[in-house]
């Protein structure tokens, strides 16, 4: 079997480990068919030092791992200088602006069977892709959207990734070119076929059958499914990042205020989803999923949890990412979007004010 080369875009955790993961596949040759796209001179000319290695760790040290990879800064060129194509890219970033960014300086490597695999892309790279990257070339390429939920992973060094355990398996679905014609039965046949007529697929699906550093193992959904996924851990997100913010103390879902707060923002939540997104017509199982009832007693179960994953210090930039998507989806459609505007606001002033008071002289 040939092996598919593949290179990969990213300083996200979840890259570092799916690349450990491919590479560790016995059909691969020594120095694996996978090229690191690095940032810049420097960054490759630290990674050569490192030995062209990356490095994966369980945080309790049980375990560590190391493979050795080629790696670039540039886009790949054939022998006359012409710039290469890329068959199969994989690309995961931690903010929604750097996806866009790296991808734009690969954009001339890529063509329209081009197999692109976003690493859980956060809320709005979607569309910040289709506008600043997919139009300029007038087409789009095989988009797949990967997600996995690595507990407490982290880059402790450049080329160092630690993580506690694999949840779940990756879940992977390709992305429709758009709502027009989406058949949630036909997606459901698709995601399956995928796996034996995919290159890069065929490749990921081969980690099932092997045993590999963290067994992550990979489980091909239809887009419909992982879609709805990400709008219940949206809402979750939207609703428990900026109330942690305000709200630090413990036992707040005890308080008929902060309910009362979360139903509200719920019940936005749930209708700008509806109104903007025109997939979910097409989902049969939709309504149960995106119900204002079913989505609060979700969050209120999260709330009583209190699981550091969801309410440890929550950030300026986790409420943008999440609060500021539903901002963005309601303005450009002109729906009422008030009442998340407001906590939004009061939640990032407060983060302002601590970050602000964490440097004042006078505070220390």
């Amino acid at each position: 079997m040939n092996v598919p080369r593949v290179y990969t875009l990213g300083n996200a955790p979840l890259t570092y480990l799916v690349c450990h993961e491919i590479a560790s596949l016995s059909i691969q040759p020594r120095v694996p068919e996978l090229v690191l796209l690095l940032q810049d001179q420097r960054k490759l000319n630290r990674f050569l030092e490192n030995e062209s290695k990356i490095y994966i760790k369980r945080r309790d040290n049980s375990r560590d791992s190391s493979k050795q990879y080629m790696a670039s800064c540039s886009p790949p060129k054939y022998a006359s200088g012409e710039i290469a194509t890329i068959d199969n890219l994989i690309i995961g970033e931690t903010r929604p602006p750097t996806f866009v960014n790296a991808l734009k300086k690969y954009s001339e490597c890529i063509h329209n069977e081009t197999n692109v695999l976003l690493l859980n892309p956060g809320f709005g790279v979607r569309e910040q892709l289709e506008q600043s990257v997919w139009e300029q070339k007038g087409f789009v390429p095989n988009i797949f959207m990967g997600l996995a939920d690595l507990e407490n992973s982290f880059l402790p060094s450049e080329f160092t990734m630690q993580y506690s355990r694999v949840h779940q398996p990756l879940k992977i679905c390709r992305v429709p070119k758009g709502p027009v014609g989406y058949d949630y039965q036909q997606d459901k046949h698709d995601a399956q076929t995928l796996e034996s007529t995919n290159n890069m697929l065929g490749l990921l699906k081969m980690l099932d059958r092997e045993s590999t550093f963290s067994n992550i193992g990979v489980a091909t959904r239809p887009y419909g499914d992982l879609l709805l996924c990400r709008y219940e851990e949206l809402v979750i997100q939207s609703c428990i990042k900026p109330l942690s913010a305000l709200f630090p103390e413990k036992g707040i879902s005890e308080s008929t205020t902060v309910l009362g707060i979360v139903q509200t923002l719920v019940r936005e939540f749930t209708r700008i989803i509806k109104a903007t997104d025109p997939y979910l017509q097409h989902i049969p199982h939709s309504e149960k999923i995106i119900n204002e009832e079913r989505l609060f007693a979700v969050v209120l179960k999260k709330l009583k949890k209190r699981s550091r994953s969801l309410l440890n210090q929550p950030t300026i930039r986790d409420i943008n990412q999440y609060n500021g998507y539903f901002v963005m989806k309601s303005k450009a459609s002109g729906l009422w979007c008030q009442s998340n505007y407001f906590i939004m606001k009061c939640a990032k002033a407060k983060l302002e004010l601590q970050q602000k008071n964490a440097t004042d002289f006078r505070y220390l």
